[in-house]
């Protein structure tokens, strides 16, 4: 089964630790469901990006289980992961000419879901407006009810 929602590092976070004060509670609910059907994932770079989360002294109210321990548990809860190709690392450099802001862990992510047809699920307000003024991307709207 082809998985269609990929999910934004924070976006991980927020379902990992239930935080329903950034999500609504029915998307989370979706994004249980969907990791549980095999139909959401996350680039395998999400991983590496919040393992470099969880090491800042300023994160440390996360309270967020080893990342190796949390990927592990998720995998095995259904969560897709997508290793980076030497193509898909090209084409979130490119995104730059297309207008997209220079965080290179989101341009991964979004050429990830561009080259995969997903939708983001995501609340970053550069990605949201970026995909709004170009309309290459979809959204799945964490904060809809």
């Amino acid at each position: 089964m082809r998985f269609v929602i990929l999910l934004d590092t924070h976006v991980l976070v927020w379902c990992a630790t239930g935080d329903t004060t950034r999500m609504s509670s029915a998307r989370m609910d979706q994004i249980d469901a969907a990791i549980i059907e095999g139909q959401a994932g996350v680039s395998a770079a999400t991983f590496w990006e919040l393992e470099l989360l969880r090491r800042k002294p300023a994160n440390k109210s996360l309270r967020l289980p080893p990342t190796a321990n949390l990927r592990l548990r998720l995998l095995s809860d259904g969560l897709r992961e997508i290793a980076p190709t030497g193509d898909l690392m090209v084409r979130a450099v490119q995104l730059e000419d297309e207008g997209f802001h220079k965080d290179p862990m989101d341009r991964m992510i979004v050429a990830t879901a561009l080259q995969g047809g997903f939708q983001l699920a995501t609340a970053d307000a550069q990605i949201i407006a970026w995909a709004n003024h170009t309309g290459r991307l979809e959204l799945f709207d964490v904060q809809k009810d």
